[in-house]
């Protein structure tokens, strides 16, 4: 009878341990998920810029609520044979690569990494107010770069490219309607990039 008896409370405690382990598990689990509501947005936007020179542009918003881009992707195709890079530069130089056509020839594709932050400078400046899309994006000077070359073991890619993102993959980008970036393109001569396309994932705190 006694012997009985401590099987049953063994198995018991057994019982007891493994429904213990489960509802801390689920517990866990549960609390690990209340981390806030923060409102995320994917956009598309279809654009049309042909760019056969090294040029910037103003990159802005219509929006009067601030808000982050937190990553950035062009699509479009690049034709010719001479290196092309695209940067989102602020007003202290600061520069995150969001395209390269310089491709190492042992990776065979574009490599997606990297995290940044960026800062805008605060503008005054009157743009044309399209209600369909969130981001602005205007002309605003030629310029002039040493273009680095291309080093053993990288190729040049020419062709269409869709939803690459270098270091603009993950980044923390504010952006209201008083606060602008560049879009700066370093284009070799006889080269041309065309931008079909802009992909973009906003937060709202």
């Amino acid at each position: 009878m006694e012997e009985s008896t401590k099987k049953k409370l063994h198995q018991f405690e057994i019982t007891g341990a493994v429904v213990l382990l489960l509802v801390s598990v689920i517990s866990l689990f549960s609390n690990a998920g209340i981390t806030g509501y923060v409102s995320v947005e994917t956009k598309k936007e279809e654009i049309d810029l042909t760019i056969a020179n090294s040029q910037i542009y103003v990159l802005t918003t219509n929006r009067e609520e601030p808000f982050y881009i937190t990553n950035l992707k062009l699509s479009g195709e690049v034709t010719g044979k001479g290196i092309v890079r695209a940067f989102i530069t602020n007003a202290q130089d600061q520069k995150i690569l969001i395209y390269s056509n310089i491709v190492d020839k042992s990776a065979g594709l574009d490599s997606i990494t990297g995290m940044g932050k960026i800062t805008g400078n605060v503008v005054g400046t009157n743009v044309e107010v399209d209600s369909k899309k969130d981001l602005i994006i205007e002309y605003l000077e030629n310029i002039e770069v040493d273009l680095e070359k291309i080093i053993e073991g990288e190729t040049i890619s020419t062709g269409i490219f869709e939803d690459v993102c270098i270091d603009s993959c993950f980044i923390e980008m504010l952006l209201n309607k008083d606060i602008a970036y560049q879009l700066t393109f370093h284009i070799e001569e006889g080269t041309i990039l065309n931008i079909n396309e802009i992909v973009y994932t906003t937060r709202q705190d």
